[in-house]
């Protein structure tokens, strides 16, 4: 997989001006608050770290569970700062989208950090968070945030966080019309993955669409996207012999339909078989035609 060009780089600060047209406050805003909530990563200030959370919150940790609400999100860092000494944090922004009530950041990070009697290690990978506005000029709570390695690494690295604290992940009902299309989509999704349709799942993402999967750079774009599903999706020995996606939250803005998925995919392969679970942050947008398609997605592993 290709990281960010630099011509990519540049071409995503145009969209910020010409397109996407974020407030330069609200940038710097997100800027400066990830300036101050590495230093408390650092410093161990959790006070200051769970100051953006609040009950309604949504958590997506890379091999954990899903969490909702600031105890639960609280748990997690406390965890996660009992084991480990986190020396140095840094976020880069990639692209901010603009919903009007809601702002999505995008980017990369870098977490060093050091585990007992394990060598230091940098966990580097990419994010999403959700942030929502007060008003159009001032952002307050980040309603969900998730992440993920660039790369399949030893999780031995990284704290063993326990989700013993943390209830099952539970979908999402609702009668409203637009919900049943967003869980129908998700249908068409689960009938590809299972038949191994890859080029085809690709079609359901936006030709400027970002994807954000487990152990891989950000792919970018109609190309990008659909090489990664053609190999990753492709016929084979491979059998996916249950799965399910699902819905367990859904915010409607002003310019998007952001839901918040689960999953469960039971394969085999030979004599080999395994069940993976995980969740998702999914950006949905319509398409000239009408119909919803992925404008934004990242996925990580439980």
């Amino acid at each position: 997989m290709r990281k960010f060009s630099l011509a990519f780089l540049f071409f995503t600060v145009s969209i910020f001006a010409q397109e996407n047209k974020i407030d330069l406050d609200i940038q710097k805003q997100i800027e400066d608050y990830n300036s101050a909530f590495a230093t408390a990563f650092v410093e161990n200030n959790k006070d200051f770290i769970l100051k953006r959370y609040n009950d309604q919150s949504v958590l997506m940790p890379e091999h954990n569970r899903e969490r909702v609400g600031k105890n639960l999100i609280a748990d997690f860092y406390e965890q996660w700062l009992n084991q480990a000494k986190v020396t140095s944090y840094q976020k880069k922004i990639v692209e901010l989208q603009d919903f009007d009530n809601y702002v999505l950041e995008i980017g990369n990070f870098d977490e060093n950090l050091h585990i007992k009697d394990l060598k230091s290690y940098t966990y580097s990978g990419k994010y999403m968070v959700l942030w929502k506005k007060e008003d159009k000029n001032k952002i307050t709570t980040i309603a969900a945030e998730i992440w993920g390695a660039n790369s399949y690494f030893d999780d031995r690295f990284i704290p063993d966080v326990d989700d013993k604290m943390v209830p099952q992940t539970k979908a999402y009902t609702s009668s409203d019309k637009l919900i049943s299309e967003v869980i129908e989509r998700n249908s068409s999704i689960k009938n590809l993955v299972k038949n191994r349709q890859g080029a085809e799942h690709a079609k359901m993402f936006m030709p400027d669409a970002m994807y954000l999967t487990y152990y891989s750079p950000i792919l970018s774009g109609e190309k990008e996207i659909t090489a990664y599903f053609t190999e990753h999706e492709k016929p084979g020995t491979l059998s996916i012999d249950k799965i399910s996606i699902q819905t367990s939250g859904v915010i409607v803005t002003n310019k998007a339909i952001i839901e918040f998925g689960f999953y469960s995919v039971d394969w085999s392969n030979g004599d080999k078989s395994a069940n993976v679970k995980g969740k998702s942050i999914n950006v949905w947008k319509r398409n000239n035609s009408g119909e919803l398609m992925i404008f934004r997605q990242m996925v990580n592993h439980d």
